[in-house]
């Protein structure tokens, strides 16, 4: 069983390495970004910059349009990645432009191969922009029918004290990435097998992941405790913010990781969770094979249920036709892609601000970067 986790864009790469960091066999990992930093700079096992003979590894500043042409250089690539891949799952953040759309187009393209996918998006801050806000969802709309989507929210990030400074929302957000890390990890785990559901019968054979929907406003709770767990000593059950979380979940996935056997808490648990959550809420929980040792740990994660309306019939390659239209680049042609480390000279018309009047200052565009206009000058005098 061949699987693929990407991160796409900044946010998604900042999970895919904590998740790299605390897993025992971090396989088929694969950084995507428009930004050279970022992808440079992650410990995944394959890396995707996209497209650097157009925008320098500088990313796509936002820009959808952009970050489409991106894609549309990249389309075989992608469609290579996708090639032995039996399940997949990518971690973005919706409100960046490139992870968002790296997202849209491998779940366009997994959902024409049949492979299941899951997709972990980060939504933006309750404080950002407005813009970004729908950005955010727009990008919630363009995912394949197919895929389930988890929204994971970053409420919790920021601190109910706006003066608290920048330090508490930067502990928060690794705290989160870190949370998501993990479900990350239980999610490999059950595509290769090692975690099985508690419940036996038929609804131990599906996934929890599988046609889960679109599950909105996730929130995740970790129970770590040295020698057992007990369902009686969860103490983050009573806390303000867990019952904000489930007034209005209806879904609730578990995974366990201990080292006893099952001896029924599990059970005493779910007994106490419905106490909480809304009155028919699904609950699934899912333990590994083989603890791993010194581990024992629980995580949950709450969210509220939505169906996604599948979408009109397509045509025929629908991810290629779509992607070449955004783009503006047939897929059959392969752009020359300059060395990462020696980049291509741009001009002002294949810049982000061609469509702008250009900054001009003792003859000089200053639209373009300065290492740009270097090269440029260099070329020249060559």
């Amino acid at each position: 069983m061949n699987i693929r986790i990407v991160g796409a864009g900044a946010a998604g790469i900042n999970v895919l390495d904590e998740w790299i960091l605390l897993s025992d066999c971090p396989e088929g990992s694969l950084a995507c970004d428009g930004e050279a930093s970022s992808v440079e700079g992650s410990l995944a096992s394959e890396k995707l910059l996209l497209a650097p003979g157009l925008v320098g590894g500088l990313g796509c500043f936002g820009s959808r349009d952009l970050a489409w042409r991106l894609v549309g250089q990249e389309n075989q690539r992608l469609d290579r990645l996708l090639g032995d891949c039996t399940s997949l799952l990518i971690v973005t953040g919706l409100a960046g432009a490139t992870g968002a759309t790296v997202a849209e187009a491998l779940s366009l393209k997994a959902c024409e191969r049949e492979i299941p996918t899951t997709i972990f998006g980060l939504l933006p801050f309750p404080f950002e922009a407005e813009e970004r806000q729908k950005a955010a969802e727009a990008a919630r709309e363009g995912f394949s029918a197919e895929a389930s989507v988890f929204l994971f929210s970053t409420a919790r990030v920021f601190p109910e004290d706006a003066d608290s400074g920048v330090a508490p929302v930067r502990r928060g957000l690794r705290e989160l990435q870190g949370a998501i890390a993990q479900w990350v990890d239980a999610w490999s785990a059950l595509a290769n097998g090692i975690v099985l559901p508690v419940r036996q019968g038929d609804e131990a054979q599906a996934s929890p992941f599988a046609g889960a929907g679109e599950i909105q406003d996730c929130h995740v709770f970790t129970e770590e405790a040295g020698s057992c767990l007990d369902a009686s000593s969860l103490a983050f059950l009573e806390s303000r913010e867990f019952g904000q979380a489930a007034e209005g979940a209806d879904r609730c996935l578990g995974y366990v990781e201990a080292g006893e056997e099952a001896s029924g808490w599990e059970w005493e648990l779910e007994r106490r969770l419905q106490e909480h959550l809304s009155k028919g809420a699904r609950i699934s929980f899912f333990r590994r094979k083989r603890a791993r040792s010194m581990r024992n740990r629980l995580l949950l994660l709450l969210g509220r249920a939505t169906p996604r309306l599948p979408k009109p019939a397509p045509s025929k390659r629908v991810p290629e036709e779509r992607i070449q239209a955004r783009a503006d680049v047939p897929v059959h042609s392969r752009i020359a892609v300059a060395p990462e480390r020696d980049l291509a000279h741009s001009s002002a018309e294949n810049t982000p601000f061609a469509r702008t009047a250009a900054t001009l200052h003792k003859g000089e565009n200053l639209d373009i970067p300065a290492f740009r206009r270097r090269l440029g000058n260099r070329a020249a005098g060559k």
